[in-house]
């Protein structure tokens, strides 16, 4: 028995040690074991968090910007290159990344789900239910075949205030997304870091930026989802009759 657990712990002590770490372009990092790589691949094992190994993978190059080993090694594939739109060096790309994984980890778009939720739902409701205007009654002579008889009908006939556009309800959508998508001022007096001084660096407040950008997108795109879920949902409860 004790040397099943003595067995135990030094395989438990070597996965937990034999990793390394992933960090991408894209400022995220995972735990893995390194197998190799080529000229345009990593070949990888993600570590879960039990310990175990995963199944092996593989990822781009251009993807990465550096592995860090286990024996506090580095390795930087990123570089610096015009040509490929590299335009920062690695120091400047460790602030940019920095500013990425602070974004996540401080900004939250609440504010933003809100707004668009809220304007999802009116817009959905109000392609039910648009404001009427210019009531008018109106009558119609029915003819009956069979006895030869007239029946006045009356009716009043009014018009919808509505975008005279086809699917208008996507031009309010479009623009709420045009304007979180280009709102994305970072002031030091609004957002959080965790040191505010870490925003005089202009990489990271770029990559700040960037987060709270793609962040605010993601969060605004759920009004369009809520707004076609409430218009197609409202027709089959309310059953809206077409003039």
């Amino acid at each position: 028995m004790k040397r099943i657990i003595f067995a135990f712990l030094i395989v438990f002590t070597f996965q937990t040690n034999a990793q390394d770490t992933l960090k991408l372009l894209s400022g995220k990092s995972k735990l893995i074991q390194l197998n190799s790589h080529d000229y345009d691949f990593i070949y990888y094992k993600k570590v879960k968090e039990n310990g175990e190994l995963g199944r092996k993978r593989k990822k781009n190059l251009d993807h990465i910007f550096t592995v860090n080993y286990k024996d506090s090694a580095r390795q930087y594939f990123y570089q610096q290159d015009t040509m490929f739109d590299n335009f920062m060096s690695i120091n400047e790309m460790e602030y940019y990344l920095e500013g990425r994984r602070q974004g996540r980890k401080h900004y939250k778009a609440y504010k933003t789900i809100l707004i668009g939720a809220a304007l999802g739902a009116g817009v959905g409701m109000y392609s039910l239910f648009p404001l009427k205007y210019n009531k008018k009654e109106k009558s119609v002579n029915l003819r009956d075949s069979v006895t030869n008889s007239t029946t006045t009908v009356r009716y009043f006939n009014q018009d919808a205030l509505s975008i005279p556009i086809p699917y208008g309800e996507i031009f309010p959508i479009g623009c709420y997304l045009y304007y979180v998508s280009t709102n994305t001022a970072v002031s030091t007096q609004k957002y959080k870091a965790d040191s505010i001084d870490m925003f005089k660096e202009e990489a990271f407040t770029v990559g700040y930026k960037q987060t709270v950008s793609d962040r605010k997108l993601l969060a605004a795109f759920g009004s369009s989802v809520g707004s076609f879920v409430m218009t197609v949902v409202g027709y089959f409860v309310f059953d809206p009759v077409e003039k």
